[in-house]
């Protein structure tokens, strides 16, 4: 059995806390904080594919560090605006995904 990555851990991480983090906040009368929450955990995940690919094509780190973070946060901010949710609740589900990142990455690097 081929070993997962850390981005295919942290997406399928993310997608069950999306899950879990739509339905707690339904049940709680706040549904449209949890989506928002979803939104942003399934976004944040994409951030290590898009590292992986721009450390593939040799592209400098800083720069394209950059541009990743104002991409994910524009992304935030517009998908905030359009859906009607919270902007804080997709950035902090961005957050998160990259804390679930942080947790795959370090144990991964403790397990080599």
């Amino acid at each position: 059995m081929k070993a997962r990555t850390v981005q295919e851990e942290t997406l399928g991480a993310s997608l069950l806390l999306a899950a879990a983090a739509v339905l707690a906040a339904a049940a709680l009368g706040y549904a449209v904080v949890g989506a928002g929450i979803a939104v942003g955990l399934v976004a944040g995940s994409l951030n290590g594919f898009a590292m992986r690919t721009l450390l593939e094509r040799r592209a400098p780190i800083l720069p394209t560090s950059f541009l990743r973070l104002a991409f994910f946060s524009l992304l935030a901010l517009v998908v905030a605006r359009l859906a009607g949710f919270s902007a804080w609740a997709v950035v902090g589900g961005i957050v998160a995904a990259q804390l679930v990142t942080v947790g795959f990455a370090v144990r991964q690097g403790l397990r080599s």
